[in-house]
């Protein structure tokens, strides 16, 4: 998908061919930029941000890891971000904010390095199905805690997600699924993971994992529905017994997995999937009451 023309950048709406740095800058060469996912729906009551404050509240404490400081707050980007849909003209999209080092020097100083702060978005319809995903247990282990800051979104650890995905795919899977250095599960390339089983709800404790918001929506959505949620470090031997497993992320939301090789195998979404799938439609939609504080009208 490629992003619309309108993009934000630095505090003015601007065309995206008129957005100009040079290529050469610590954001490229280091991966010192940090960005979010957010979707936005065209819902029977008006268009809605969905989680618009919790992932920008990760946003900012992502650019505190690296250092950045905006001379920004929340409510001037919420309306920036209305402003870029509306110019646009997009219902149904996905919203991207970036920043990164963007000054032109050698050396991995970033210290009163230029910042860029950009916007961009594009259209995603809200009710684009996706194919179950099959897995495969990379041989590559996913970032450890005590190297980098997990609760952080920060692009450079996503060569850790590339190689996976290359990896995957060698082998004719569709995505990763990465073990932690204890050899217990810990997330897909971009995604978290849920496991069903005996109408309990499962996903990895957020010690080894970038814990997303989606993540936490559907814990929520599950508590909600009565369904018990454990967060519990697993290994790949508790997905044998498996009901249903399934993934997670702000563009996919909800993902059903087939198979994970060697270890779990399925022709259909558990009940327990379908159900917080719908609910969570139905929060995104804004027909949920109870969750409409997870909404910010365009």
């Amino acid at each position: 998908m490629k992003p619309a023309n309108m993009i934000w950048i630095n505090g003015k709406i601007a065309n995206i061919n008129r957005a100009s740095f040079f290529n050469f800058h610590q954001g490229l060469n280091y991966g010192a930029c940090v960005y979010e996912g957010i979707r936005c729906y065209d819902s029977k009551n008006g268009q809605v941000i969905f989680r618009l404050r919790e992932h920008f509240d990760r946003f900012l404490f992502s650019a505190s890891v690296l250092r950045m400081h905006f001379d920004v707050n929340v409510t001037e980007i919420e309306e920036a971000i209305k402003k870029l849909l509306r110019v646009n003209k997009i219902k149904s999209g996905y919203i991207r904010p970036m920043a990164f080092y963007s000054e032109p020097k050698m050396g991995i100083n970033i210290f009163n390095s230029n910042i860029t702060f950009m916007i961009l978005v594009w259209p995603w319809k809200d009710n684009e199905a996706m194919s179950p995903a099959r897995l495969y247990i990379t041989k590559y282990k996913r970032l450890d805690p005590e190297s980098v800051d997990l609760k952080a979104k920060i692009s450079g650890y996503y060569a850790n997600s590339l190689l996976g995905f290359i990896d995957a795919k060698e082998a004719g899977y569709d995505q990763p699924l990465f073990l932690d250095r204890a050899g217990y599960i810990a997330e897909g390339a971009v995604n978290n993971i849920f496991v069903v089983k005996k109408g309990i709800l499962y996903t990895p404790t957020k010690r080894n994992i970038l814990g997303g918001v989606t993540r936490d929506t559907v814990m929520q959505l599950a508590k909600d529905l009565k369904i018990t949620v454990v967060e519990k470090d697993m290994r790949p031997n508790f997905l044998k017994a498996a009901d249903g497993v399934f993934l997670t992320g702000t563009g996919i939301q909800l993902q059903p997995v087939s198979e994970v090789a060697k270890y779990f195998k399925s022709s259909g979404k558990s009940e327990i999937t379908q159900m917080i799938g719908g609910q969570y439609k139905q929060a995104a939609l804004g027909n949920l009451p109870k969750f409409h504080k997870w909404l910010t009208r365009v």
